[in-house]
């Protein structure tokens, strides 16, 4: 049985390793290979989220990070064990993360000034460019394909099941007005000695952190709904910029490396559904992860291939 996934992001190259692992004849298909999706700009970390729907993404989340934990034990993956403090500037904030063993509230020796609390959190970075590199390896290598080209309509895909993983283009090619782009911005400077994760999300519309990598500290970030324009923002930089000093005084005058800027796929809630093409063929789609695609991956995967094997 061969299994077609459509997209070459961080969720469809998982999906394609996933359903090889379970026996699939997979294929990738998809207009842009991974080096020029929306992944490569993601902070790409393993870490608490409250994306919905949330009973179903804590077990996605959780499984992923599983994943993860076996992945990190390649050194050629790009995936490290990174532990974070999640901080916040006001108020005595809560999380359902604190019924795991990945998260626990920051003694007040562990709080910046400034901040009035926070959340260690014990998890993972994915560096995208060797990452996903990793994936392709490892799905080429065991004989799957990758095939570059235009999709306009999922019937026109060849295969027994066609896997929607297409992020933003879900939103023509399955129908899907609830999707609309976030743009993400961040950037990556030379690293002065930072080692763990930081982060600032008080003000959901103006979340600030730094993640150290093998080579740079990516900062950020934004998320504007609903903005399309992929050129660096020189406003955003200057905010992000003097939002990450108050996270670590050592970023008073960053190296500037690069400057990235992306469109996440959001959504009110990750789809991870099948229903049937025109042609009476399965789809399974797995899309609108917003910015958790990395933490969300594997979950999503291993669901995919459930609901593509109940179809054999």
């Amino acid at each position: 049985m061969r299994a077609t996934i459509v997209g070459a992001g961080v969720s469809g190259l998982t999906t394609a390793v996933a359903l090889q692992n379970a026996g699939w004849d997979t294929r990738v298909v998809a207009r842009e290979t991974y080096e020029s999706t929306v992944s490569m700009v993601a902070a790409a970390v393993w870490t608490a989220t409250t994306i919905e729907p949330q009973q179903r993404t804590r077990l996605w989340a959780i499984e992923s990070r599983s994943r993860f934990t076996s992945i990190a034990e390649e050194p050629t993956s790009g995936v490290t064990p990174l532990a974070q403090r999640e901080l916040f500037r006001t108020g005595s904030h809560s999380s359902w993360w604190e019924t795991t063993p990945y998260l626990r509230r920051l003694e007040a020796t562990e709080i910046p000034a400034g901040f009035s609390g926070g959340f260690a959190v014990d998890g993972f970075v994915m560096e995208p460019p060797i990452y996903l590199r990793w994936l392709t390896e490892r799905l080429v290598g065991s004989g799957g394909e990758i095939t570059r080209g235009e999709i306009h309509r999922l019937e026109d895909v060849g295969g027994d099941i066609v896997i929607n993983c297409t992020g933003l283009g879900a939103r023509q090619l399955a129908d899907d007005p609830m999707l609309l782009p976030i743009r993400g911005q961040v950037v990556a400077v030379a690293n002065p000695g930072i080692h763990e994760g930081l982060s600032d999300e008080s003000d959901p519309d103006r979340i600030s952190y730094a993640y150290p990598r093998s080579a740079e500290l990516v900062l950020g970030g934004v998320r504007q709904a609903g903005r399309t324009d992929t050129a660096p923002d020189r406003s955003d930089t200057a905010r992000i910029l003097a939002d990450c000093v108050r996270l670590d005084d050592r970023l008073a005058a960053p190296s500037v490396v690069d400057v990235r800027v992306g469109l996440r796929p959001g959504r009110p809630a990750v789809r991870v559904e099948l229903e049937l093409l025109a042609d009476g063929r399965p789809v399974v789609h797995n899309y609108g992860h917003g910015g958790a695609g990395f933490i969300l991956s594997w979950g999503c995967a291993r669901e995919v291939v459930e609901l593509a094997s109940a179809r054999q």
